[in-house]
């Protein structure tokens, strides 16, 4: 059983986190079957608690259960990540527009602290673990708007787009490019300006896809 010293209060939720994580940082490689006799054995779990994770990782679009043969991690899909981030970019400039009006002093200085974390996991080289508090600044940014669906919604999409993501943190030159981003919405954070933040959300994103589409060769498609 591997041991985890900050392990999720239950364990659907350990199970979880773990095979989710495993996913993510290539572990389990892409149309690899994942065998839940030997999951629930490495996890010192029963069969039960695999079982309902697979089940959430289909509906997170990480795995794929097919009768009679097992369940697979799903392959990368460059039409599926286009959708992703251009539902993203809608549904984030969104947030952060009934977000900023609610932000205080207290609120902002979290969310430094979140990107400062950032930046010393990049200036680590730590870049999975980059990714993973990337994914808590956006979430923090939008807290105060107080729309638990349309965080939910996001959660969801920022999960489903981790895999192509590693490809963006792990290159040095782009994840520098990400902390240029984050202070950029910061800044207009900062200046309580809704539509700057916006649009630095939004070009955040952009820039996030045209840089993983550049890296698999893939045109990206022009903006109308």
């Amino acid at each position: 059983m591997r041991i985890n010293k900050a392990s999720p209060p239950t364990v659907a939720q350990y199970v979880l986190e773990t095979v989710r994580a495993d996913i993510l940082n290539g572990r389990y490689p892409m149309n690899s079957r994942l065998d839940q006799q030997a999951i629930a054995a490495e996890l010192g779990v029963s069969i039960i608690p695999v079982r309902e994770c697979l089940r959430q990782l289909e509906a997170e679009g990480l795995v794929q259960i097919s009768p009679r043969r097992g369940v697979f991690v799903v392959e990368l899909s460059v039409d599926e990540f286009r959708e992703i981030y251009s539902i993203r970019e809608v549904l984030e400039e969104l947030a952060i527009h009934k977000a900023l009006p609610h932000f205080t002093p207290a609120h902002l200085d979290y969310v430094r602290q979140i990107n400062a974390r950032f930046v010393q996991a990049i200036h680590d080289r730590a870049y999975s673990t980059a990714l993973e508090i990337n994914q808590e600044f956006h979430l923090a940014l939008y807290e105060p708007a107080q729309q638990p669906l349309l965080l939910d919604l996001i959660s969801s999409l920022s999960t489903r787009s981790m895999r192509y993501r590693q490809i963006y943190v792990n290159l040095p030159n782009r994840a520098q490019q990400a902390i240029i981003d984050h202070e950029t919405i910061l800044a207009a954070c900062r200046a309580g300006d809704s539509a700057a933040a916006g649009k630095a959300v939004r070009s955040h994103l952009r820039r996030t896809l045209d840089s993983v589409l550049a890296t698999l060769k893939v045109p990206h498609e022009t903006e109308s």
